[in-house]
């Protein structure tokens, strides 16, 4: 039985003005770094503020749609990790130890596949570099072998063993709680048509997925036995493909974001307890929203469900927590108020920070 964990979603930073999406961790395409440690203060601050709000756990992507962070080669596959990288990751997790926060890791986002994808190439001759637009994405590493053997070698192995218990930064060890394979694949699946977005001219077949999540789980739970492994799946009617116990995932995740006028789009998973679900493992409510009757993005009706009765709900339905989008506030959903945070600590404070400011 996992602990419940109180988390919220930190998918990438702001400063107000710049959204950090993607660009939180190594240098970027375009020749600048922006990542952590060059904005530590001011991650540090919202960490603060995050444990005073009695969070445990945040949920941050990593890599998102390959912009930053990755060196590739003159085939467009992973070399490496960039200089800046782990000078980036080190600042963050150093951070969240400090806030009593632990960290789950979204590697990459479903953008990952998506047409368009930004990119720079030298050019051969002049050895200028080039912007490009990948018109299939980056799809061809993970649909090649040679393409996920790199991802692994290069990119995921050092990651994961950096901050394993043996690892250069073991002291850090403590601060992962989790590796997310990737955000929301229900979009880039072949065979799930339904949920299969238009964006994506390459989608990858299921097989070639699964593969994908148990190998990371066997290098996570190989290397630092510590963390988890968890996938966001983004449909309640695609839940069950991740309870197989061959992919080694130790939580699931499910995201909700039902809408009143669209109900045929996402099931408004409010009031049905984890038990009901129909998967063995538990369940974490990783994404719904923090603040839907107030914000939300145009041309969407969320249904009236404030985020103090989500939270309640969880605690009481037997989900292993509930982590509202989003403490950055970077899109139409806008940040999380902060009275129904301080009331849930208020009623559990077992369950929360104990930096939480009641």
């Amino acid at each position: 039985m996992i602990e419940y964990l109180h988390g919220c979603n930190y998918p990438w930073s702001t400063d107000g003005t710049t959204i950090f999406y993607g660009l939180d961790f190594g240098a970027n395409v375009w020749g600048s770094h922006l990542g952590v440690s060059t904005r530590r203060d001011a991650v540090a601050r919202d960490f603060a503020q995050m444990a005073a709000l009695g969070f445990t756990v945040t949920r941050w992507f990593l890599f998102c749609d390959g912009r930053a962070g990755i060196v590739y080669d003159d085939r467009g596959l992973p070399a490496g990790l960039d200089p800046h990288f782990f000078a980036d990751l080190d600042a963050a997790l150093e951070i969240a130890r400090d806030t009593g926060i632990r960290i789950n890791f979204v590697l990459l986002d479903h953008r990952w596949m998506f047409a368009g994808v930004r990119h720079t190439i030298p050019d051969p001759a002049t050895g200028v570099v080039l912007e490009a637009s990948l018109p299939h994405g980056r799809a061809h590493v993970l649909l090649s072998e040679v393409g996920r053997a790199r991802l692994f070698d290069r990119v995921f192995t050092p990651l994961v063993g950096r901050y394993a218990p043996s690892g250069e930064r073991a002291d850090l060890a403590p601060a992962v709680l989790a590796y997310e394979f990737m955000n929301e694949p229900d979009f880039v699946v072949e065979e799930w048509e339904r949920d299969l977005s238009s964006h994506v001219p390459r989608p990858l077949p299921f097989e070639v997925l699964a593969e994908i999540v148990s190998r990371l789980s066997q290098l996570v739970h190989t290397v630092h036995a510590g963390a988890m492994t968890t996938v966001g799946c983004a449909r309640l009617h695609n839940l069950w493909a991740w309870d197989e116990p061959g992919l080694g995932l130790d939580v699931l995740q499910l995201h909700s974001y039902p809408n009143v006028r669209h109900p045929e789009v996402d099931v408004d998973v409010f009031g049905t307890p984890a038990s009901a679900l129909g998967v063995r493992k538990g369940v974490i409510l990783g994404e719904f929203p923090g603040n839907g009757p107030e914000q939300h993005p145009d041309r969407t009706a969320p249904p009236p469900t404030t985020l103090e009765q989500y939270l309640e709900f969880a605690v009481g339905g037997g989900y292993a927590g509930a982590w509202p989008w989003s403490f950055s506030g970077t899109d139409g959903y806008g940040r999380l108020p902060e009275e129904p945070l301080r009331a849930f600590a208020a009623r559990h404070p077992e369950l929360v920070n104990p930096r939480a400011s009641l």
